[in-house]
């Protein structure tokens, strides 16, 4: 949706969801349905598409690392023919969701807060360390922190060949956040949660809406979301 320049909101929090743009992307998402998928990706849980990429029956699929790092593990021959690439482009932009991030807090009624804070500032001055146990999977949000990374993930021990995850030196110049090109905040959280989005293309690709329709509901779900957390002095 982003890379077709819809959004849930705009850069001040308000809610955008029904545009041209958004359309567009429901419209293409329907044909690319229609014509390249089958009915199993619309009951998918978070493994399917590891299991189908791995099993040969699939060509693509957007996913974090986990399938070929999977397939690495497993020592499944196929691992080594599937290509990571960077986010497609769309008509507006190339540009890819960061769904998934690590948030640390420090409860004001913890028994150890100056420990607590010195865990996360070790944890930090010692990402490189981390980023290599991870695998991968878990990127710095300080670059600093991994001087080497773009050395580290062109030549990759495990990976066949070794600089098949070389194009992750470079994805914070097309990766955004859950909310962009806003802030993630309360509203974003539960449209993300409960599903608006995704459930607004599984809606047009089965046919059960069109993608007007769709987009119309999708934006006033997510004005009563926003509603609601303005009430409350969150957004």
């Amino acid at each position: 949706m982003h890379s077709f320049g819809g959004a849930v909101q705009d850069e001040e929090g308000r809610v955008i969801l029904n545009s041209p743009r958004t359309l567009e992307a429901v419209k293409f998402v329907k044909a690319l349905y229609e014509n390249t998928m089958t009915e199993e990706v619309l009951t998918w849980d978070p493994s399917s598409n590891n299991r189908m990429m791995l099993s040969g029956q699939g060509s693509l699929a957007l996913n974090a690392i986990s399938i070929t790092r999977t397939g690495e593990s497993q020592k499944i021959p196929v691992a080594d023919r599937i290509w990571l690439t960077e986010a497609v482009a769309g008509p507006a932009r190339r540009i890819g969701l960061i769904h998934l991030m690590h948030v640390y807090v420090i409860w004001k009624f913890a028994k150890n807060i100056d420990g607590a804070k010195q865990f996360l500032v070790d944890y930090l001055a010692y990402f490189r360390d981390a980023f290599l146990a991870s695998k991968f999977y878990n990127l710095p949000c300080f670059p600093d922190t991994v001087p080497d990374l773009k050395t580290l993930v062109s030549h990759d021990p495990i990976a066949t060949p070794n600089d098949k995850y070389a194009m992750l030196a470079d994805v914070p110049n097309w990766t955004t956040n859950v909310g962009y090109p806003g802030h993630a905040n309360a509203v974003i959280d539960e449209t993300f949660s409960s599903w608006v989005i995704s459930s607004t293309f599984a809606e047009v690709a089965r046919g059960r809406m069109t993608p007007e329709d769709a987009v119309k509901t999708a934006h006033s779900k997510t004005l009563d979301i926003f509603k609601k957390w303005q009430g409350l002095g969150k957004v």
